[in-house]
């Protein structure tokens, strides 16, 4: 769910509230006698008390498989039951969508994240026909359903200026659904929380234009995210009002609120940056039994003299200090690397050290830099929202590696596994129209068909897998020595049935 912004973004559109969340919090650190001490940090026990079952459950899934575990039938369904409804109250009396239209319909946007075209008429036009999705659903009915398309009941929404009134009415439904799916998945020991922002061009009040990112706009929520970048709980910032309001601040409201999902007392490890922390937000959730390791403002350590930028430089790159706040046992370290780094954690100090290679420009060459512990935690559990950002602006769809100890598929393979199972069901129920791509130039020499493996998603569904009869004989694609003038529409290949060989049964259950 999105690569559209940096930290900055989420700043400056929240710089009122922020700055009046950020007073609450610098009170109430002042009601405290706050004890910094250049001392040694008490090792809590940072053990995790939990175990993960996320690996043995998604080993050997398909990727359609995958997506189905969020992207179920019950969302496909709603969004058929929407679409219907919204064509009826539009006057469109006759038409009809079925659940497996929709999957077609996703399955083409999916492709068209892969194959980009000047515009979707291009994958229907003569000149630059795309068969895949073209023999998939005609262009027609496609832009009949991007018509209809809904997911919400207009009727059902409260005018502006109600206390009821939802910015995302449009979407919340269907948002709300995806993520009950993605809560399903068990939490991993380490969880990242930062923001993202959702493109859009729609003329919304919590829309943000950003001139530095071209094409990157739109309405933004903050999200938890595993080591991988897999989001798998998220919150909409839709303005004033959008999260519970605490004397902590209103980042860490929303680091509160995305931690209300993970197990407390565990020793679970939570990482953000330093436009939600705070010493009032990682003793607050201290208490709960969550670990932290988070970069942190300087002005929001009150009282904590630290040694200066300039002595620091002084001393060298990967040079730094600390001091730990004795009465809620958190450590603070300023790494100077290119420019200095506040961290703030109450479980990852100092040791075990060692180094990294940074680029030295005056020497132009890579150079050792020492680092403590802590910034290398921070680097490794920090960058899950980044990594899940890149992932969606190369081909707009997420991934998550499927079994541990596997090679995990490229993420290219898995969106075209995912979008060529959705197309072949639909195709079966969707008339195709217009002539087909084998007649478009009659006096060219006639090759060799080649018939693409269907993906094990499709293969093995159980659904669909009709016989045709044709009129020459191709070998079988399972025993390969016989012949056979059988051929399944939705594999499209042949397959032999003689008293002594089911290949059929072979082909679509092994």
């Amino acid at each position: 769910m999105g690569l559209y912004g940096s930290k900055i973004d989420l700043v400056s559109a929240l710089k009122n509230r922020c700055e009046v969340k950020s007073t609450a919090a610098s009170k109430s650190s002042k009601r405290r006698d706050l004890a910094w001490r250049k001392v040694d940090f008490v090792q809590p026990d940072a053990a995790w008390k939990d175990h993960l079952v996320v690996d043995q459950e998604m080993s050997g899934k398909t990727p359609l498989e995958f997506v189905r575990l969020f992207f179920d039938q019950g969302v496909v369904n709603y969004i058929r039951d929407q679409t219907k409804i919204y064509a009826l109250q539009k006057g469109a009396k006759e038409f009809g969508v079925s659940s497996a239209e929709v999957e077609c319909f996703l399955g083409i946007l999916a492709f068209t994240g892969i194959v980009k075209m000047p515009s979707y008429r291009s994958y229907w036009s003569n000149e630059t026909r795309y068969p895949v999705i073209a023999d998939a659903m005609s262009r027609d009915r496609f832009e009949q359903i991007k018509k209809y398309l809904h997911f919400n009941d207009n009727l059902t929404q409260k005018p502006r200026g109600d206390p009821g009134h939802d910015k995302i009415h449009k979407v919340r439904p269907l948002i709300e659904m995806i993520r009950d799916n993605f809560m399903k998945i068990p939490p991993e020991e380490h969880q990242a929380v930062d923001e993202q922002i959702v493109p859009t061009k729609q003329g919304i009040s919590l829309k943000q234009y950003n001139p530095k990112k071209p094409h990157k706009w739109g309405y933004k929520f903050i999200s938890r995210a595993r080591e991988s970048g897999f989001v798998y709980d998220f919150e909409m910032y839709t303005g004033k009002g959008s999260v519970d309001v605490s004397d902590l601040g209103v980042g860490a409201d929303f680091v509160l609120r995305l931690a209300r999902g993970i197990p407390k007392h565990k020793n679970y490890k939570l990482f953000f940056d330093n436009w939600f922390s705070s010493l009032d937000l990682a003793q607050t959730l201290s208490d709960q039994g969550i670990l932290t390791l988070a970069t942190v403002r300087a002005n929001r350590l009150k009282g904590c003299a630290l040694e200066s930028d300039s002595k620091l430089k002084a001393r060298g790159r990967g040079s730094y200090d600390w001091r730990v706040e004795t009465q809620s046992n958190a450590i603070v370290v300023k790494w100077y690397d290119n420019k200095p780094v506040h961290l703030i954690s109450t479980y990852a100090a100092l040791d075990p050290e060692d180094t990294c290679r940074r680029w030295d420009g005056k020497r132009k060459e890579y150079a050792d830099v020492k680092r403590p512990y802590c910034v290398k935690e921070y680097n490794r559990f920090m960058g899950g929202v980044d990594l899940a950002d890149m992932l969606l602006e190369l081909y707009r769809i997420d991934l998550k590696c499927l079994a541990a100890g596997q090679k995990p598929m490229n993420l290219l393979q898995f969106k075209t596994d995912v979008a060529r199972a959705l197309l072949s069901g639909a195709s079966l129920v969707t008339p195709r129209r217009g002539r087909p791509l084998s007649d478009a130039d009659t006096n060219s020499q006639k090759k060799r068909n080649y018939t693409c493996r269907p993906p094990d998603s499709t293969r093995l569904d159980g659904q669909g897998h009709f016989p045709a009869w044709i009129e020459s004989k191709q070998r079988c694609r399972v025993c390969v020595q016989a012949h056979s003038k059988v051929k399944y529409v939705k594999c499209e290949v042949s397959l032999c049935l003689t008293p002594n060989r089911n290949c059929f049964l072979t082909y679509h259950t092994m």
